[in-house]
C-alpha cells in the first residue's frame, strides 16, 4: 500500500473512534435523563403515600376521640 492510502485508513479509524465515543456519550446522556425522570416519578409516589398515611393517622385519631 502506498503511504497515502495508509494515512487515509488511519484518519478514517480516528474518525470512527471519535464517532463511537460521541454516540456512547449521547446514549449515556439519554439514560441519565430517563433515570432522572424515573427518580422524579418515584419521589412523587412516595410523597403521596406519606401524605395519605399521615391523613389516615390523623383521621383515625380524631375518630377514636368521638
Amino acid at each position: 500500500m502506498s503511504q497515502n492510502k495508509q494515512d487515509k485508513i488511519q484518519k478514517q479509524k480516528k474518525v470512527q473512534g471519535v464517532y463511537r465515543k460521541i454516540k456512547q456519550q449521547n446514549r449515556g446522556d439519554k439514560d441519565d435523563k430517563d433515570d432522572k425522570n424515573d427518580n422524579k416519578i418515584g419521589v412523587v409516589i412516595v410523597n403521596i403515600c406519606v401524605v395519605l398515611g399521615i391523613l389516615l393517622l390523623l383521621l383515625n385519631a380524631f375518630i377514636d376521640d368521638f
